[in-house]
């Protein structure tokens, strides 16, 4: 009788280590799932926070310019923060694209007197010079700027 005590007493004792094992495994994928969920979660707040407008419409001689000299060009773009979020004026975390093809050479100021060069305030407007390596064709372009997942686009034609 004893004999079978004490098989039974290590199964169970087994039973245990096994059951702690599981738990513990499932413990840590709870915690990576809430850490992923509420990561999730501040994206798509700050994306519905995010919105933009560009304000000037593609027309006039500042908004396209050729450079016959190196055969370069820029597009200057006025965007103003419509949004309820503060937003980063790095150029990193603004992207631009133009005919669909990502541009990395781009200036960002501000147009605000004593305004921050670091974040770009709600209702702020800061300009946007793309520089470019080549000179545009003539027929109708698209020039995309994109922040925090929210895109806005221009479409114009070179002159």
């Amino acid at each position: 009788m004893s004999g079978v005590s004490v098989s039974t007493l290590i199964l169970f004792i087994a039973s245990l280590i096994v059951a702690a094992g599981v738990a513990g495994t499932l413990v840590t994928t709870v915690d990576d799932i809430t850490q992923s969920a509420e990561t999730t979660g501040d994206e798509i707040s700050e994306n519905i926070d995010t919105d933009f407008v560009i304000i000037n419409d593609g027309k006039g001689d500042a908004f396209y310019q050729e450079n016959d000299t190196d055969g370069t060009s820029t597009i200057t773009l006025y965007v103003r923060n419509t949004g309820s979020t503060v937003l980063s004026q790095n150029a990193t975390r603004i992207d631009v694209l133009v005919n669909g093809g990502f541009v990395a050479d781009i200036d960002v100021t501000t147009t605000e007197a004593g305004a921050s060069t670091e974040v770009w305030e709600q209702a702020e407007v800061i300009e946007i010079v793309v520089n470019l390596d080549r000179q545009l064709s003539t027929t109708d372009n698209r020039v995309t700027v994109s922040v925090n997942g929210v895109r806005q686009s221009v479409e114009f034609r070179a002159s």
